[in-house]
Parts: structure tokens; sequence; C-alpha cells
């Protein structure tokens, strides 16, 4: 199964490469603002012995996200 994109538009990808081959492609720079958060994978709850609080190691990221 191959995943397609929703918002998939020929007529816009056609308009973008048209625009974006005006340029040399050293005047291009791209930026990517994706992101990473490692605590989305941690889950709420955890095992331990009878009386002994659950621990689990994890990341402390200083800073914004």
């Amino acid at each position: 199964v191959t995943r397609v994109a929703m918002e998939r538009s020929l007529e816009k990808r056609a308009e973008y490469i048209a625009r974006i081959g005006q340029y040399d492609p050293k005047q291009l720079v791209f930026v990517d603002e994706s992101s990473v958060d490692r605590r989305t994978t941690y889950r709420g709850r955890a095992w331990s012995l009878r009386g002994m609080q659950a621990q689990r190691k994890a990341f402390f990221i200083r800073g914004q996200r």
C-alpha cells in the first residue's frame, strides 16, 4: 500500500516547478520546519514491584522545542 497526500495537486506542482525553474540553484535555500520531540513516545504507565515507585529513564531537554 502506498500512501499519497490528499493535498497533492498536479496543477500546483507544475506551477511550483515553473516558478522555481526561473532561479539558479545557487540562489535557492530550503528550510526544514519539522521538529523532534522525544517525549511523545513515553507511556503514562509502567510496572514496578509492589510498594516501589515505577521509574523510567528519560531525556530532559532544556529550552524550547
